[in-house]
């Protein structure tokens, strides 16, 4: 393959990660940082990655932490050196966990919310109050059932998961 060949290739996945990223609301910075570390070769340092994007190393060290966050990154550190350089997450299941751990705080923040609401509108009778328990039970069946399903997939490897629904239960 040539350079340019490459190139495009890099293109398509940092453009994509940047999407991603935008839908999710973070930066650009944050998806360019992704699809950079996606098709490294090689772990990156800080240095590495400022040669690569001209992001300064604040914004590249706040946008990796993000990225170790959500599960997509992880750092390590090269024997003998002492600053650390990042990989890309690459296991199934690390990244499986990852995306799951971020559904279910979700879950568990609206779950939460959900309760509050509630007591809050434990003494109101009005039928508006009415509504927004009806709207709050909706809501709730929704979240509860997704918890649910997220409890069941949990309990399998990604492989187990795929053949289990191609057979259809």
């Amino acid at each position: 393959m040539m350079n340019r060949d490459i190139e495009e290739i890099r293109r398509y996945i940092t453009e994509a990660c940047v999407q991603i990223a935008r839908m999710r609301g973070y930066s650009d910075a944050l998806g360019v940082l992704r699809g950079i570390l996606m098709l490294s070769e090689t772990p990156l340092s800080l240095d590495d990655l400022v040669e690569l994007t001209g992001y300064s190393k604040s914004t590249l060290s706040t946008n990796m932490s993000i990225l170790e966050g959500i599960g997509v990154a992880k750092r390590v550190v090269t024997p003998g050196e002492k600053r650390y350089r990042y990989i890309p997450v690459t296991d199934t299941e690390m990244l499986r966990n990852a995306m799951m751990n971020h559904v279910s705080k979700e879950i568990s923040t609206i779950m939460a919310a959900l309760d509050r609401a509630e007591r809050a509108l434990s003494d109101s009778e009005s039928p508006e109050a009415d509504q927004i328990r009806e709207r709050i039970n909706g809501i709730r069946n929704f979240y509860s059932k997704t918890d649910r399903l997220l409890k069941l997939i949990q309990k399998y490897d990604v492989d187990s998961l795929i053949e289990i629904l191609e057979r259809g239960g």
